[in-house]
């Protein structure tokens, strides 16, 4: 009987303090010193599923052989978030980066919403980025339920659906990064139609209610996509993780659309989450370098040899 009282009295208090921190979505993240970076799980719109976003061919040499059939030479590579993170690392291993985001958060934010963080929380993640994972709860035409909002008071309604689903991480424990909604007005007529989009009035609305979500959770951190988008629409140089990013020599940071980033804009995007990201443990410096070259080829070499690796369909040719 001793063995035993031994033995329940201190499983039953982890037990009580488990079940309080996961009925408590403002407790504080359990982190482990040296295993932040473990695991991480991206969820989130477009933006973080790379829409548009490419890495260059790798330079033609002379004598090279011919280029894989998946990745025939002179054709750019799609890079998203993930393959960012994983390219920024320069040596092997480093640490895996699980990809949920989709650019087809728009269509059906509710369940869209619910399957990433579903899957991201199945993977145990260690940090769970959540750049864009908002900003389809507040802009386009279908609310979480489905059907086509008639209001701009049903965008923040809205909102909080996606706030809930972000609960669930806090709620397990997991330290996690979000951004806000930035005013993406210019993309009308390009990516966005004027009734995707929230009036000025409701987009101060939710950034007030999300920043207020943020102050009373200590283990969240928020990027502030509406401060760097209006910068990097100035054209000029920003800083971002404590260094200044200069588009004269980077390049464009935005597409074309105005919705989207470019590579160089995609990486200065992850170098701020991560940057965020230090502040949950300071005595372990973060394994990423974002140097815009050195990534981008590490992304591209990686997506190719991934390309190479998959399994020949049961239709393709059989080598002779």
């Amino acid at each position: 009987m001793k063995l035993l009282h031994g033995w329940f009295i201190p499983t039953f208090v982890v037990l009580c303090a488990e079940l309080a921190r996961a009925a408590d979505p403002t407790s504080i993240a359990v982190v482990t010193p040296g295993h932040l970076y473990d695991r991480i799980a991206v969820v989130g719109a477009s933006v973080s599923d790379g829409f548009g976003v490419f890495v260059a061919p790798a330079p033609s040499t002379a004598g090279a052989g011919a280029a894989s059939p998946s990745s025939p030479a002179g054709v750019p590579t799609k890079v998203d978030l993930s393959d960012a993170l994983r390219a920024a690392v320069p040596t092997s291993p480093g640490p895996i980066v699980h990809h949920y985001a989709s650019g087809f958060f728009f269509s059906n934010p509710g369940p869209v919403g619910t399957s990433e963080i579903d899957r991201a929380l199945a993977v145990k993640p260690t940090l769970v980025l959540a750049l864009d994972f908002l900003f389809w709860y507040a802009y386009g035409t279908v609310g979480a339920d489905g059907e086509v909002m008639q209001s701009q008071q049903e965008r923040t309604t809205n909102l909080e659906v996606g706030l809930r689903q972000l609960d669930r991480v806090l709620s397990a424990g997991i330290p996690l990064i979000i951004g806000d909604i930035p005013d993406m007005s210019d993309a009308i007529g390009k990516m966005l139609s004027a009734n995707q989009v929230p009036d000025r009035a409701t987009l101060e609305a939710v950034n007030a209610r999300i920043t207020a979500w943020v102050a009373s959770r200590p283990s969240v951190r928020l990027m502030q996509l509406r401060t760097l988008l209006a910068s990097l629409k100035t054209g000029g140089t920003i800083e971002v993780a404590g260094r200044v990013w200069d588009p004269a020599q980077l390049g464009s940071l935005l597409q074309r659309d105005q919705l989207h980033p470019t590579f160089p804009g995609t990486l200065i995007l992850a170098a701020g989450l991560i940057d965020l990201a230090r502040t949950y443990d300071t005595s372990s410096p973060p394994p990423f370098a974002f140097e815009v070259e050195p990534v981008a080829t590490r992304a591209r070499d990686n997506k190719q040899l991934k390309s190479a690796k998959r399994p020949q369909t049961a239709n393709a040719p059989t080598p002779r």
